[in-house]
């Protein structure tokens, strides 16, 4: 197989696999292959490609900005003379590609708001782990984040209305670090900018797809046990791009505060 085409099928296809409506497009001419990221989420989000070895060809190295619905032409390049045969060659020795919805906001752009309880009336749940949770929550992107202790097949709801910009559903598994990026998730923009995420969702668990606007208190999704996780449970964080940020629900305004306790809805 030829070398770069090799390369990129596995990066692209990575990040293909993880949402359709977010992936590259190939264009071959008789010199090169182009290859473009295309966006078709309402969302805006930042393109991060990182160089991890020196190589031949053109790559948009950095943070890149791409609007909602629209894309980054020539992303990636490669001069059809480095086509070359070499089965050994790794993907992840040489680049890194990610991408994280959304721009820092500034603060006093962060609208005030009550949040809905990520389920369902009568229903309670024991918090597990809340904010600056010493096992997980102590990076800047959960440092709020809330685990609610949710069986497998309980119904999750929108805690705020807004439109659904990630819907992953098709991961099976569970287990320790190496599954972090493995959990299914449903991820809902707000009119301020800001991101709600609904982590370690079941297989084939999201009752809602990516650029439907959902109303707070919606179903959006059932509860399961998928990433990296030791049991089953519901991570809700709000983000402003890739910041964690405080949030205060209607019926009790300092539920995440303390573990260990009852939530009601």
């Amino acid at each position: 197989m030829k070398r770069f085409v090799f390369i990129f099928l596995i990066i692209l296809s990575t990040i293909e696999s993880y949402s359709q409506d977010i992936k590259f497009s190939k264009i071959k001419s008789d010199t090169a292959t182009t290859f473009n990221f295309v966006n078709k989420t309402y969302a805006p989000l930042i393109l991060k490609i990182k160089k991890i070895k020196d190589f031949k060809f053109f790559i948009k190295e950095g943070e890149t900005f791409c609007n909602p619905q629209d894309s980054l032409v020539n992303v990636i390049n490669i001069p059809k003379r480095l086509f070359e045969n070499d089965s050994t060659f790794k993907t992840s020795n040489y680049i890194d590609i990610s991408y994280t919805f959304g721009k820092k906001l500034n603060e006093d752009s962060i609208k005030d708001h009550l949040y809905e309880l990520p389920f369902q009336k009568k229903k309670r749940y024991k918090i597990i782990q809340g904010f600056n949770g010493k096992f997980t929550h102590s990076s800047a992107q959960s440092r709020y984040a809330i685990d609610f202790k949710m069986p497998i097949g309980d119904t999750v709801v929108a805690a705020r209305r807004g439109y659904v910009v990630q819907a992953v559903s098709h991961f099976k598994k569970h287990g320790g670090k190496r599954f972090i990026s493995k959990a299914n998730q449903i991820i809902i923009m707000h009119d301020d900018g800001t991101f709600a995420y609904y982590v370690h969702l079941d297989k084939d668990g999201t009752l809602v797809k990516v650029n439907d606007y959902v109303e707070a208190s919606q179903p959006i999704g059932i509860s399961g046990f998928t990433g990296y996780t030791t049991k089953p449970h519901l991570h809700f964080v709000v983000r402003n791009y890739d910041m964690a940020i405080p949030i205060q629900f209607k019926n009790k305004k300092d539920i995440g505060k303390k573990s260990g306790v009852l939530v009601k809805n």
